[in-house]
Formats: C-alpha cells, structure tokens, sequence
C-alpha cells in the first residue's frame, strides 16, 4: 500500500510539473494556429498549422485571469529579442470586440498577417502598391499586389474602399495615404483632417471623450491642438491583396495586440482534399 501510495505522489508531481512546464512555453515562448483564411497566400495556405514564437519580440503576460467584457485585458511585456521588423509576418489579436467605432482586443480573433508599416513610417497606396516615404523598395508582396491592380475592374465597390471610410478622403485600396503610423512619443495638430485619421487610436489610448466643434477639438471638455501617442501602432497587410481583411480596412495595430512572429509551418493539411502536404512541412515563414 505504501508503495501504491508513493507511486501515486510521483505520477501526480510528474502531472503537475509537465502541466506547468507546458503553460511556461505557451506563456513566454510559443504559439500554434491552424489557418482557415487564404488572405496570407502563397505564403501561408489554408490548412497550415504554424508556429508562432514569443520570445523575439517578447512575451506579453496577462497580469488578471478575471478579464473585464468591455476594457482590455492589463498585461505586463517581456524584453524581447529584437523589436518588429517590416516584412516580418506577425500573429495578433483582431483589434474589434463588439463593435468597429472602438478598439477593444478580441481573445479568440487572431489573425496572421505581415508587417510592412512600422511606428514613424509614412505609408501610401500608389497605383496599387504599397510605398514607405523615404524607401525605395515595395513592401510586401509585391507579386499579389501587381495582381490586385490586374483585378481593378472586377473588383466590387466594397473591396475596393479603403480605412478611414471618410468621403474626405477618397482612399481607396489603390491610392490612399500618406498615412502617418504613430510611435510613441510622437505629437500631432489636432487639426480636422487628423482628429479623422485618429480618432480610434486616441479614444483606445485615452478612455476619453472626444468632441469636435467647427474646426476645435475637446477631450474631455479640455480645448486641445495636439496630442501626443502612448503607444507603437504598425500598419499590416495580407499577402493576398484581393482578398485581405488587414490595415486597409481595419486600421492600424497596437504593439499590445501583437502576440509573436509567425515563423514556421510545422504541418499543412489541405482542407478541401484532406491530404498532407508534406512539402510544407517545417517550412520556414518569410
């Protein structure tokens, strides 16, 4: 009986220690998603399961378990490798809950896409590719983004609208920009055409109410004529250009919501066939 007893002890420390071992890889290092969408082709497909690592841009560790419906979740971040590099293909949460007039993170959204705009950059849509004031090169892929321009014409109306849906505007998928991607730090006029571009980013940094009257902005009854931003925001887009729910309809990402870098196929499963791919297998992403 003692023995049984003993045994018993071990098999529940062995359970125990394994559980724990495996919440401190999923807590600081890594990641796994299947892929339903094909917004990230022909880089990722449909059917890939990925994995997605923490540790180079950092962990970022919810700090409550009990999480608040309407505010976002607090979390402390973890020093990284390195910070987010464009190009780089990322794994972040889908920055709507409830409804798309406020920021709030999604928990069980997650979406995959690639990086091509960071804090500071200046992006714009010209002809249909992608430019970073004061690069030469295209972000992105390029490929899909000369087959967008191929598809204008057959393309409905509402592919072809693009954030910040304001008729003041006329951005479209095409042309848009230059749109300014915030860093920390950075401080803006608070002038009509801005106060439009910003408004999400301010309402989720500051909690705050924002009224415009004529040509002034108030936050929280206070007169303003600038506003400085509290946190990194990056401008992401899907590979697949025609068919992609990234920046272009969305918005801009908060650092916060960014979970890691998609890194590796670890396996690919085609959903329509059933077969493995196993040509795919621990394919590098990039």
């Amino acid at each position: 009986m003692r023995r049984k007893i003993i045994y018993f002890i071990k098999f529940i420390q062995y359970i125990s220690l394994s559980l724990l071992f495996a919440l401190l890889i999923r807590l600081f290092l890594c990641n796994f998603y299947t892929v339903a969408s094909d917004s990230m082709e022909p880089t990722i497909l449909p059917g890939d399961f990925i994995f997605t690592d923490k540790y180079t841009y950092g962990a970022r560790i919810f700090t409550k378990l009990k999480f608040d419906k309407d505010d976002d979740p607090p979390m402390m971040q973890v020093q990284g490798l390195r910070s987010i590099q464009r190009n780089d293909v990322i794994a972040f949460h889908f920055p709507y809950r409830h409804e798309w007039d406020t920021i709030r993170m999604s928990l069980e959204k997650i979406f995959v896409k690639r990086c091509i705009g960071l804090p500071g950059d200046s992006i714009s849509a010209i002809g249909g590719f992608y430019h970073i004031s004061g690069l030469t090169d295209i972000p992105g892929y390029e490929p899909e983004q000369k087959r967008l321009i191929d598809s204008r014409s057959t393309l409905d109306s509402s592919i072809i609208r693009a954030a910040t849906f304001d008729k003041t505007f006329q951005w479209d998928v095409f042309d848009f920009g230059p749109l300014y991607i915030p860093v920390a730090g950075a401080t803006i006029a608070l002038t009509p055409e801005n106060i439009k571009l910003y408004y999400k980013q301010i309402i989720y940094e500051t909690q705050a109410i924002i009224n415009r009257k004529d040509s002034y902005v108030y936050i929280n009854d206070t007169l303003r004529q600038d506003y400085t931003f509290r946190s990194n925001w990056y401008f992401v887009a899907g590979d697949k250009a025609t068919n992609s729910q990234d920046s272009r309809y969305i918005g801009l990402i908060p650092e916060a919501y960014i979970i890691g870098r998609a890194s590796l196929v670890i396996t690919s499963k085609d959903k329509e066939t059933g077969k493995w791919r196993w040509n795919r297998m621990f394919m590098r992403i990039k």
